[in-house]
């Protein structure tokens, strides 16, 4: 597995990744805002990395992490599996390697994420991860934190 850069060969197939079960593009999927939205927000807002996640030649998946503006805190704004790759054990080693990329590339101490209090399966990830919950909320999403 691999988080590779977004480029003009391969954003379209970042774009149409889903996790909308019925395989359908929206803007706001069910747990997590769309790639494309997400790379839109990229551009206009400083401190965001967005890389797609690749599994033997095949995109699987998408994150977007960096520095917060709003926040002052390192986040991981984006991750999302495609519906298709789900289930397979690919969550956990796509975030040991965004979590590792993060640490090198801004020294970071503690990661955030915000979550949907209904994403039952994601909770469970990032929990088994090493994510604890903050007791915080941001836009109806309970935060958790990663200590490094």
């Amino acid at each position: 597995m691999n988080l590779i850069e977004i480029t003009k060969e391969n954003w379209v197939k970042v774009v149409l990744l889903t996790t909308n079960e019925n395989g359908s593009h929206t803007l706001g999927e069910e747990f997590v805002a769309s790639n494309a939205y997400s790379l839109v927000q990229s551009a206009f807002e400083p401190g965001w990395t967005t890389k797609a996640i690749e599994q033997d030649g095949t995109l699987i998946g998408f994150a977007m992490y960096g520095w917060c503006e709003e926040r002052s805190c390192y986040e991981l704004c984006r991750f999302m599996l495609d519906r298709k790759a789900q289930g397979q054990g690919y969550g956990k080693q796509a975030l040991s390697l965004i979590v590792q990329e993060m640490k090198q590339q801004f020294g970071c101490e503690k990661i955030y994420l915000s979550i949907d209090p209904e994403n039952h399966r994601g909770k469970h990830v990032y929990e088994q991860f090493g994510f604890v919950p903050t007791g915080d909320v941001w836009d109806d999403e309970e935060v958790f934190c990663l200590p490094l």
